[in-house]
């Protein structure tokens, strides 16, 4: 690419950026959005999910391997859906196609928590998180530097506007003190080979005491699952820390081997 090229393209998402902004501060006057603020629950804090909690001890609890995005992809989708979510509501023909292409993807090679982990296994990331709501977005900000973008703010883009990613694009909106979570166009890699290009997330999230937040989710896909699939994650309160401190990628000391933590000697 040109460096004329390249200062073209970043023009245009810089004046993309300050489109959308001038259209929410044009949406809202200062004192509408003091307003809804005020109604929004307050996240703060630290969390954690069923797996960060079991991963503490290295007990080789399989599901770490969900995070390590281990090759091939189909692992992570086969360890989602059986070791947390038990078995998907699968479309008979196409159960049997798909554990025939799990039977021969069994030895994936090992893999890592630090990297940016796809939608939607980083529900269950093993690492703490912070949640900031806002009345244009909710942002879900992991402990390895991961951002998930809920925008609640807007609908989804226009078709020609869209294309697979590995978070999908998410937008939401407020029922009472739930967050109600919807997203499209995931790519095939992040999915996996479980759910089609056709496969729809709906998510509930909300805080039900004082020290959890519940992920109801919905799964939706007429190719392959016979009726919706609904899971839930539950996100516990971290109590004995303060802050998030800073995860160090260059020397990620626990390689994930066979779906198991590991520890490596320190480089």
């Amino acid at each position: 690419m040109s460096g004329r090229i390249g200062a073209a393209l970043g023009l245009g998402f810089a004046l993309a950026l300050l489109g959308a902004t001038a259209w929410a501060q044009e949406h809202w006057s200062a004192a509408e959005r003091e307003r809804i603020f005020a109604t929004l629950p307050n996240w703060n804090g630290l969390w954690e999910s069923r797996v960060s909690a079991l991963s503490d001890n290295l007990t080789g609890y399989p599901t770490a391997a969900i995070a390590a995005n281990r090759s091939p992809p189909s692992d992570i989708s086969r360890l989602l859906s059986r070791s947390l979510y038990g078995k998907p509501p699968y479309r008979p023909g196409w159960e049997r196609e798909h554990q025939a292409e799990l039977d021969a993807a069994k030895h994936g090679k090992p893999g890592k928590l630090c990297r940016d982990v796809p939608f939607p296994a980083l529900l269950q990331l093993p690492l703490m998180f912070q949640v900031f709501v806002t009345p244009e977005e909710t942002l879900f900000l992991y402990e390895n530097g991961d951002v998930r973008h809920i925008y609640t703010d807007r609908k989804h883009p226009k078709k020609e506007d869209l294309w697979p990613t590995k978070r999908g694009n998410s937008i939401g909106h407020w029922e009472g003190a739930t967050l109600v979570i919807d997203t499209i166009e995931v790519e095939p890699e992040s999915r996996g080979p479980q759910l089609s290009d056709r496969a729809h997330f709906v998510e509930r999230v909300r805080l039900i005491d004082p020290n959890t937040l519940e992920d109801d989710l919905t799964v939706e896909d007429p190719q392959r699952l016979a009726h919706p699939w609904q899971v839930v994650t539950r996100w516990s309160r971290v109590l004995d820390e303060d802050r998030m401190l800073p995860y160090d990628c260059e020397n990620d000391r626990n390689p994930i081997v066979n779906g198991k933590f590991t520890i490596a000697p320190p480089r």
